[in-house]
């Protein structure tokens, strides 16, 4: 299991290509990186969102966020809900997997507590 921070789209998505993040070559779909926040790809829809998700989908791993304060939650509460290792889920997709706020999943072992991001200040 990994953890990395933002996404925001695919503006960040770079950080788990196969250059910056190697190791991505021997994980499989059992295996997970996890979204920590702003995760930004649940936002509109648009081809260019979609063919990112699809690339990410295509990677040797499972994708799973928590969602951040920077999130089109309208759209991302959408999604059908269901019940995946303890916890509530909206499934993107086959291996994209948002876990939801106040939830406790078991994963690989590991308990896992998810909360949202914080509220955003502009000045």
């Amino acid at each position: 299991m990994y953890v990395t921070g933002d996404l925001h789209g695919y503006i960040d998505i770079g950080k788990l290509n196969s250059k910056r993040f190697p190791i991505n070559r021997d994980l499989s779909k059992d295996d997970f990186v996890i979204i920590a926040g702003d995760f930004g790809l649940v936002w509109d829809n648009k081809n260019d969102e979609l063919y990112w998700r699809k690339w990410l989908a295509q990677k040797n791993f499972s994708t799973l966020f928590i969602d951040g304060n920077h999130e089109n939650f309208q759209l991302l509460n959408s999604y059908p809900e269901e019940n995946w290792n303890g916890g509530n889920v909206h499934r993107i997709s086959e291996s994209i997997i948002h876990l939801m706020r106040g939830q406790i999943f078991t994963i690989k072992g590991y308990k896992i507590f998810t909360f949202g991001g914080a509220q955003s200040h502009t000045s």
